[in-house]
């Protein structure tokens, strides 16, 4: 079984999110503490991720290696503590020792510095000049590099030659030792691990003749390498040598001599093929041993030496994701111990710091010669990055903070040649100061020395022309600012003028270089040296006034960076003395408010707009005239383009006017709504109003503000137009709040001009109470006066009334026409149309009047007098709350109804309570009134036993689906919140027309109307779509409206708490009451009569649901402090999670999890103490429906890292529930185990939860134990059997019987996939036998078996034989002997019921009403296909406990697996459909091997994720593995040629019409061919949509029985019949002739060879021992073939029986007895579908199969039936194969579905052995296959689309700042 670490590294690749895999890291990091001489084992296993193609694996894999660096001790020999010694290599329990033997010591050289690399060796210009380019890809990986299938030691060789050319270190000016061995210490190649092949000695020559022995791939020149590669290869063969005697001792034959030899003259060729399964984890082990000991180092030295040199290796790999990857590993190694490096036990302290110099050398080398090659870049948003060489900078910067001052000094030289001489690339000059910018970062404590060279370096790089340079030369001086300060000074102004001018360089609109540059003048007007410098400077160059406005001109610059750096420059340089302040800068700043899409730049926008205010000269900057066009720019019309005269051009004037820019407020400034959004540009002008008013409240002279505002907004306030009021009511609410914030106003401190306030108070109330249609209607109204023009044409001149003039039309007359036009028929039409544009003009105007009478509400309240009735501002404001569509709108309503309540609370005297009272209670109200998130009691009163979760989930999917606006969810935990509700919902609706169906099935039958099946089957049909999807077409509107009164109110009622605080409950205590008083009176006297109070008062009840919904409300809203009142309704929220009601039930569920999210400690202790105990009753299904809900909200609400510490507590309880004989509890308790097994791997490592109690902890203690062994069943306690078994168990059953008592402890389920014949069903009978006994003082329930009808009497036979307290019953035989056993069943005189699946299919309506202690399934995958209606059958039995006996779970295809889970655990695995789209599909693609990588990729990753998700619920074990006593099993494929009769009728066959007409039905052209295992595949899919497909069938299944015998197919209907017979009549042959059916032939002999059907008198035929025969084949009529033409004509002296269908099911185990107890029958015939299953035929020791499945399981199952427990033979199995037929096709087939079985059911994941799909026509081939033919040019553009492949996986912008911010890097640097 796996392991823990197997989880945690697995993690890292398949983690959910990044959260989850940093959390896997940081665990491995804790087993490297636990375990330190584990280090290179957990090397070697994160570095397989290392160089994933994931950018997320990688930085994982990287994490994890840090997190075992932080846990190794820092090497130092040389310190005086006590410091443990890094471990060392061992192997086979023996140190290698790494000085050698005999005549080495003279060659022995120190390994750690022996040829490092020296920056006195490196040239630049060689490097670039002869060095080979390291790209993206180049599609390198996919040639063949020789490498491939070498040993690491013949790679490091082989790598030392090729390291050299890339390098481009082999020019004569540089030494031949430039390039260290250590370079060479490649990693292994990793080899997928194939399947071991027993061959013929012939074969092996010939493969060794071919592919050569481990010496000939590594036959290397010893005279190119070095000492220390000398060593290692010695070594390395000594090693070899040592594992060669131990294989040698393996007895590879397993013959004996006992098994029969085969002629030569029949078999023209044979091979023993080994089963799969058995050496994948062999290779795998063998795989991660290479990689151990290529880490490993000897006694004494630097425990990462080994790692250091394989990534040094890496550096140079041609795919950049290994580039990449190892840049990441060795920067975290080198952050924790760049100290240790090269350091060496029995040197002296000063010896290894030089040691310690030389290899951080080399390091430096390296990683210029990765800056002066790598080319790959990332082009992101405006720049470019490079994530190979920022990535080995930062590694540079890290190998910096230990190297001495000499040493950096020469890496900083280095790094300024490739400055200066990459001038040529700008990659080379870019990631020089790249890594330069880390370098002088890291050590500031040398900054005096570094900073001249790099700041002229970065100088003189931001005067280049390629604008890329001098970005990255504008970052490298970004952490030079803080030098500058202290080190030069003097050089301070040269700096910014260098950066001034280079911005002047960067105004085009593409300029990636604006960005960086002004990042870095916003980094120096940080600091009060520079402003001092700048503001001191005489140059005029240098004043405020040139240079402030050369920043407007990027200020709306087009990409969206350089406005957010440019407002941030201007943020720094607003601190210069005397401010920046302007009119001009004002009105662009108030622009970008205005115009500026992006949120975080207008946020910057409004802080720069700040700032300036507290800057303005004399109160006020801005002329009044542009005060009013400010306001009218806002003010513009709604789709009016807005006046371009009024906005200020930054580029008027300026230097950089000539240049074309894009225009990236044209959008915005045309009003284009199909661009930008009306909510958006709604939010933009009402920001901007509001900065006007905060412009107000700033002006310091009163009675200029008076003038300049006074008169503008009074006017604006009574203007007809609504947009217009609406804004100046903003500019009003926000000048008040911002003179006065609602503490003050509360305390009833006096406005500034209180003069000026008062009038605005009375516009205010004037302007709310006003009712007249607004200008901004005008539009609609013309069109409405239009359509009743239109209207009237139809209308008698006589009876036409005058329309009035355009001026003076309104609504009225409108509504006058519909009213006197209603009933003219003739109209109608116009009427329609005329309705239609009054309803539009009706709901325009309704939604301006919203809009613009909230915000006048909202501005009357932020004055503070509050008028004498507050109708008018309630009214206003709640119409807002209810019907705004804007959420920014809404918001403010809400946020301005919190201060209404606050005044009336607090502020006035005596407080106004009634009116704020009265609006809280109407706001709870109005947090109820959506009934798809609020149940209404009264419409679900009837549902009791029912989830509404997955209603509620079910109807969440159908809107997210159909509506076009749906937003993605961000975040892992989004992602798999979304999956798992997907999930749930195509469950939840599979489950309800489940159960519509069996309604309409149970009202068909009760009707005596032979029309009433037709109806009920076609309202099935109609039912089949999920209902929700019509409600929501029907409703859409009234829920849309619904949705909007729950938002506004949730605001409001989060803006009260907020505000209020900690004072909430004491001075709004309506708002509590209306939680507390519902609950207090449901659940505080009698709570128990709660239901039936309920039951005859639904008010109550709704009030309870109500008071649950407002509590779910305030919850996150709430102060701190308040949160013990949070935990004192838990008591009662728990009453009612218990309740009989699903409506009551759904509500508290939700306010649960959400009290656990807010009060987490607290909330989940009680929930885990008082809750989860009931999970368990057994009598309520409500109360564990309940509990179940509120755990699947729980776990959707909490973060992951939240729910950590109580994984544990949740899992069991869930998991006893995942069998719960209710279908909905059942499915959500599986889909919560589902989310919460993947965090299971995370939880060990986490603390327990703070203030948890001490019991609480014990049982956290007792559940990890658990689940410990539930992850790995090594673990698992010893089971002792209560009960006599009269069987001594195997180890290994006893084992299995632990498993099974776990799973039955627990109420699990599982399937026993043991290897078939190792007692199966003994291991079960011991467990039924164990339960029963516990459970006799109980309610007895009895066991149901269920197994194919040939083992019916072999289970009775074994109970009765190892049970004594079991007592069996067999239902079998028909109908009317079945029903009288019934009652025997439901009295309890039974204890194990058996009977066959055909009775299970036929009983089942009588079976499902019996509740079941165990239901097994033996042989369970005959219920692998789910739509059969068997298998549909058996998943309405309802037991405690299901087990599935199966030796193959998994036969064609894995979608078989997820019928099983199905009966197991419903909804584990997902829907059928999405299983087969998660993993179906992809291991399906995997198997051509024509297929892309990604699509190899692809599958095995599905596999692998699937093994893991099953792995807890399956044991198997393998017989090779828990036998040693069974004798071997060999099988041999024993191969036959094609009679002249049988080519000539495969021939005829292939040149039929049935061949076109195969073509046809796959789609096929005249010249394609399909593989074999395409058509088994697809045939059923192929059969529905083209009926021709049946020719498959009939094309298959005529040449298997051609292959085998030509009498099969030659029937007299035959068209060839007549010819053939009269042909064979010619040669005195028949039909019934041996030589016309090679394999009668070869089945004679063979029998022959076992010493059957001898003749006696023949004695010259050596018998060595008597053999027994089972006969294994396909079809009755090749049995009776053999009996008749072999054993009748030919073997009369062979005795024989017989077993296949025409065999009664009860009869078929006396002949299985009779067989095995009487030795002088020599043959037993039989069909692999009836003899292959279950039956123990040990008395036989030779199988013969004549005919082969295409499932592979078959024929396993088959030839196990002599190989099992008992057997004291070797086995010997034959397959008879007809060459170059049918067959072979059939064989390649097996191999690819045993490769899929054993990955997905073992824990081997070797990988997906596949086939081609290109071979169905070749089946029809009699001739040799044809050799390949030499790839043509076209596949070197496949091999261009391979190497692209991996740059999709690229990051975003915010994800490449994360990783390379310098901050970030320096901080993980002290850490």
């Amino acid at each position: 079984m796996t392991t823990r670490l197997d989880r945690l590294v697995g993690l890292l690749d398949s983690g959910a999110t990044s959260v989850v895999r940093a959390t896997a890291a940081r665990q491995i990091g804790g087993i490297q503490k636990q375990h330190p001489e584990e280090l290179f084992q957990l090397l070697g296993r994160v570095y397989e991720f290392v160089g994933s193609k994931s950018w997320d694996t990688r930085v994982a894999a990287a994490q994890a290696i840090e997190a075992i660096a932080k846990e190794v001790p820092e090497w130092d020999p040389n310190s005086t503590t006590d410091m443990k010694p890094p471990p060392s290599l061992t192997l086979n329990q023996q140190s290698v020792d790494e000085r050698g033997e005999e005549g080495e010591a003279a060659e022995d050289v120190d390994e750690d510095v022996e040829g490092l690399l020296e920056f006195g060796q490196f040239n630049v210009d060689s490097v670039i000049k002869h060095g080979r380019l390291l790209l993206g890809s180049a599609g390198r990986e996919y040639e063949d590099d020789g490498l491939q299938g070498l040993d690491p030691a013949a790679r490091v060789a082989a790598q030392r030659v090729q390291m050299r050319k890339r390098l481009g270190i082999g020019a004569e000016f540089l030494g031949d030792d430039l390039l260290a061995d250590e370079d060479l210490a490649a990693k292994p190649a990793v080899a997928r691990p194939q399947p071991v092949a027993v061959k013929t000695e012939q074969q092996q020559h010939s493969a060794a003749a071919v592919g050569g022995g481990d010496e000939d791939e590594a036959a290397i020149d010893m005279s190119t390498l070095s000492a220390r590669e000398r060593n290692r290869l010695k070594r390395k063969a000594r090693l070899d040598a040592g594992k060669n005697k131990k294989k040698s001792k393996a007895d590879m034959s397993g013959n004996g001599g006992s098994g029969p030899s085969v002629e030569q003259a029949v078999v023209t060729e044979q091979s023993v093929t080994e089963q799969a399964g058995g050496s994948a984890l062999v290779v795998e082990a063998t795989r991660a041993g290479a990689r151990e000991a290529l880490f490993a180092i000897s006694a004494g030295r630097w425990a990462f030496a080994g790692l250091v040199g394989v990534l040094s290796v890496d550096l140079f790999d041609a795919t950049w994701e290994v580039r990449h990857g190892a840049g990441m590993a060795l920067r975290s190694v080198l952050k924790h111990h760049g100290f240790g490096a090269g350091r060496r036990a029995g040197c002296s302290a000063a010896q290894n710091s030089a040691r310690n110099q030389r290899f951080l050398e080399d390091l430096c080398v390296r990683l210029c010669c990765v800056f002066a090659l790598d080319r790959f870049g990332d082009f992101v948003a405006d720049h470019v990055v490079a994530p190979v060489r920022e990535t080995c900078a930062q590694a540079l910067g890290a190998a910096s903070r230990f190297a001495a001052q000499r040493l950096v000094q020469r890496t900083q030289e280095a790094l300024l040649q490739l400055v200066e001489r990459g001038s040529g690339t700008w990659e080379v000059r870019h990631a020089g100061l790249s890594a330069l910018r880390y370098v002088v970062a890291v050590r500031k404590d040398l900054a005096p020395l570094l900073a001249g060279g790099a700041l002229d370096a970065a100088l003189g790089a931001l005067r280049a022309s390629d604008d890329d340079v001098r970005a990255v030369a504008a970052e490298t001086l970004l952490p030079l600012a803080d030098t500058l300060v202290t080190c030069q000074p003097h050089r301070l102004l040269d700096v910014v003028a260098a950066a001034w001018a280079a911005l002047g360089c960067a105004s085009d609109d593409l300029a990636a270089a604006a960005a960086a540059v002004l990042a870095l003048l916003a980094r120096l007007f940080a600091h009060n040296a520079v402003r001092d410098a700048v503001a001191r400077a005489e140059d005029p160059q240098f004043a405020l006034s040139q240079l402030v406005p050369r920043l407007h001109l990027f200020m709306r610059h087009a990409l969206a960076g350089v406005r957010r750096a440019c407002l941030e420059t201007l943020l720094a340089m607003s601190e210069m003395p005397g401010g920046v302040c302007s009119a001009q800068l004002l009105q662009l700043v108030y622009q970008n408010v205005l115009l500026e899409t992006t949120e975080d730049i207008r946020r910057l926008s409004l802080q720069l707009w700040d700032r300036l205010l507290l800057q303005q000269v004399n109160g006020m900057e801005i002329e009044p005239r542009s005060l009013v066009e400010m306001f009218a720019l806002a003010a513009t019309p709604m789709g009016t383009p807005m006046p371009r005269n009024l906005l200020l051009d930054p580029l008027q004037g300026s230097s950089g006017g000539g240049a074309a820019r894009h225009n990236v407020d044209a959008p915005m400034v045309s009003q284009d709504l199909g661009l930008i959004s009306r909510d958006t540009i709604v939010r933009c002008r009402v920001e901007a109003a509001a900065a006007l008013g905060r412009l107000a409240a700033s002006c310091a002279s009163i009675p200029l503000r008076v003038e300049l505002f006074g008169s503008l907004l009074l006017n604006a306030l009574v203007s007809h137009r609504a947009l217009e009021q609406q804004l100046a009511a903003v500019v009003v609410e926000e000048m008040a709040m911002a003179e006065r914030p609602i503490d003050s106003l509360m305390l009833g401190e006096p406005f500034t001009a209180p003069q000026l306030i008062d009038q605005l108070r009375q516009t205010l109330q004037v302007a709310l109470t006003r009712e007249e249609p607004y200008l901004d209607t005008r539009g609609a109204l013309l069109r409405v006066r239009s359509d009743c023009l239109h209207l009237l044409d139809l209308v008698d001149a006589r009876q036409r009334p005058a329309v009035p003039e355009a001026a003076e039309f309104s609504m009225a007359f409108a509504d006058a026409l519909l009213a006197q036009t209603a009933d003219v028929a003739a109209l109608s039409e116009r009427r329609l149309r005329l309705g239609a544009s009054a309803e539009y003009w009706r709901q325009l105007h309704m939604q301006l009047d919203v809009a613009a009478k909230a915000a006048l509400a909202g501005a009357l309240v932020a004055v503070g007098r509050l008028p004498a009735k507050l109708n008018a501002i309630l009214r206003s404001l709640m119409a807002a709350i209810k019907s705004e569509p804007c959420a920014l709108l809404q918001q403010r309503a809400a946020t301005a109804a919190a201060r209404l309540a606050a005044l009336c609370y607090c502020a006035c005297d005596p407080p106004r309570a009634a009116p704020a009272d009265k609006m809280v209670r109407n706001l709870a109200t109005f947090a109820c009134s959506d009934p798809t998130s609020t149940p209404v009691f009264a419409q679900r009163v009837s549902q009791t036993e029912s989830i509404l979760m997955l209603e509620m989930v079910q109807r969440e999917q159908a809107t997210a689906a159909s509506s076009s606006s749906a937003t993605q969810q961000q975040g892992g935990k989004a992602e798999q919140q979304s999956s798992g509700d997907a999930s749930m919902a195509q469950a939840a609706s599979a489950s309800a027309q489940a159960s519509h169906r069996k309604k309409r099935r149970g009202a068909a039958k009760g009707s005596t109307n032979p029309g009433s099946n037709i109806a009920a089957a076609v309202e099935e049909e109609e039912e089949a779509v999920p209902l929700v999807a019509a409600v929501l077409s029907e409703e859409q509107g009234r829920e849309q409206a619904a949705r909007l009164i729950v938002r506004g109110a949730e605001a409001a009622l989060s803006a009260i708490a907020t505000l209020f605080g900690a004072s909430l409950v004491d001075r709004v205590p309506r708002l509590w009451e209306c939680v507390t008083l519902p609950l207090a009176q449901a659940y505080s006297a009698d709570p128990e009569g709660a239901d039936a109070r309920f039951n005859a008062n639904a008010e109550a009840a709704q009030a309870v649901i109500d008071a649950l919904r407002v509590l779910l409300t305030l919850a996150p809203a709430l102060h701190p402090d308040l949160h013990g009142h949070l935990v004192a309704t838990l008591p009662w929220a728990m009453r009612a999670l218990l309740s009989r009601f699903s409506a009551i039930r759904h509500m508290a569920a939700r306010t649960i999890a959400e009290l656990c999210r807010v009060a987490t400690t607290a909330s989940m202790q009680a929930f885990i103490q008082t809750a989860l105990p009931v999970l368990g009753e057994s009598t309520r299904v409500s109360c564990r429906q309940g509990i179940a809900e509120a755990i699947y909200y729980t776990i959707q609400r909490l973060d992951d890292h939240i729910l950590l510490p109580y994984v544990t507590f949740l899992m069991v309880p869930v998991l006893g529930r995942m069998s719960d004989s209710n279908e909905q509890t059942r499915l959500v308790c599986t889909n919560c185990f589902a989310q919460l097994i993947k965090l299971v791997p995370l939880e060990a490592d986490i603390p327990d939860p703070p203030g948890i109690s001490a019991d609480l902890v014990a049982q956290r203690e007792h559940e990890r134990k658990f689940l410990a062994q539930l992850m790995d069943p090594t673990k698992l306690e010893p089971f002792r059997i209560p009960v006599t078994i009269k069987a001594t168990l195997r180890k290994y059953q006893q084992e299995g019987v632990d498993w099974l008592a776990f799973l039955n402890k627990y109420e699990l389920h599982g399937i026993l996939c043991d290897d078939m014949g190792l007692g199966k069903t003994l291991q079960t009978i011991c467990i039924v036998a164990s339960d029963h006994h516990a459970r006799r003082d109980k309610e007895p329930l009895p066991t149901l078996v269920v197994c194919p009808p040939t083992l019916i009497g072999h289970w009775e036979q074994e109970i009765q034989r190892y049970a004594e307290n079991l007592r069996p019953l067999c239902y079998a035989g028909p109908p009317a002997e079945r029903r009288p056993l019934l009652p025997r069943i439901q009295d309890n005189s039974c204890d194990v019921v058996i009977m066959s699946y055909d009775v299970v299919r036929n009983d089942i309506d009588l079976l499902s009403a019996i509740n079941w202690n165990y239901c097994i399934l033996d042989e369970g995958h005959v219920i692998k296909n789910a739509r059969t209606k068997l298998t549909q059958a058996v998943k309405r039995v309802h037991a405690r406990h299901r087990l599935i006996l199966s030796g193959t779970p998994v036969q064609n295809n894995v979608i078989e697996l997820w019928s099983l889970f199905d009966f197991l655990m419903p909804g584990f695995l997902g829907t059928e459909r999405q299983f087969n789209e998660q993993y179906g599909k992809p291991i399906l693609a995997s198997r051509d091997a024509k297929q892309m990588s990604a699509q190899q990729v692809s599958g095995e990753t599905a596999l692998k994720q699937l093994h893991k998700q099953v792995l807890p619920f399956l044991l198997r074990r393998m017989k090779e593995d828990v036998l040693s006593d069974l004798p071997p099993k060999i099988i041999q494929d024993y191969y036959c040629e094609l009679s002249p009769l049988q080519k000539f009728l495969y021939e005829e066959f292939a040149k039929s019409s049935v061949t076109g007409n195969l073509k046809k039905s796959l789609g096929m052209a005249e010249d394609t061919v399909t593989a074999p295992s395409t058509a088994v595949s697809t045939t059923a899919t192929a059969a529905k949509e083209q009926k021709p497909a049946t020719h498959v069938f009939q094309a298959l299944q005529y040449l298997r029985k051609l292959c085998n015998h030509p009498a099969l197919v030659l029937s007299p209907k035959h068209p060839l019949y007549n010819q053939v017979v009269a042909d064979l009549r010619k040669r005195d042959a028949n039909l019934h002739s041996l030589d016309i059916a090679p394999k009668m032939q070869a089945l004679k002999d063979l029998l022959n060879q076992c010493g059957i059907g001898l003749p006696p008198s023949d004695e010259d035929i050596d018998v060595s021992a008597s053999h027994r025969v089972l006969i294994f084949c396909q079809h009755r009529e090749m049995i009776e073939r053999i009996e008749q033409d072999l054993f009748q004509l030919h073997m009369p002296q062979v005795t024989h029986m017989r077993v296949d269908g025409t065999v009664e099911a009860r009869r078929r185990q006396e002949i299985v007895t009779r067989f095995n107890a009487d030795p002088t029958i020599d043959c037993l015939l039989l069909t692999t579908h009836v003899g292959g299953l279950g039956l123990n035929l040990t008395g036989a020791d030779t199988v013969i199969f004549v005919e082969h499945d295409y499932n592979p399981a078959m024929d396993l199952q088959a030839m196990d039936r002599a190989h099992r427990l008992g057997q004291t033979k070797v086995v010997n199995v034959y397959r008879l194969i007809t060459r170059n037929t049918l067959e072979e096709k059939i064989m390649g087939l097996q191999a690819f579905k045993l490769h899929m079985a054993n990955t997905i059911v073992n824990q081997q994941n070797a990988g997906l052995a596949s086939m081609n799909t290109d071979q169905l026509l070749d089946l029809f081939d009699v001739s040799p296959p044809k050799k390949n033919k030499p790839k043509d040019e076209g596949e070197g553009t496949k091999s261009m689309a391979k190497a692209l492949e991996g740059l999709e996986d690229l990051w975003d912008t915010n994800q490449y700042e994360d990783e390379y911010n310098l901050d970030n890097f320096i901080s993980s640097l002290q850490q």
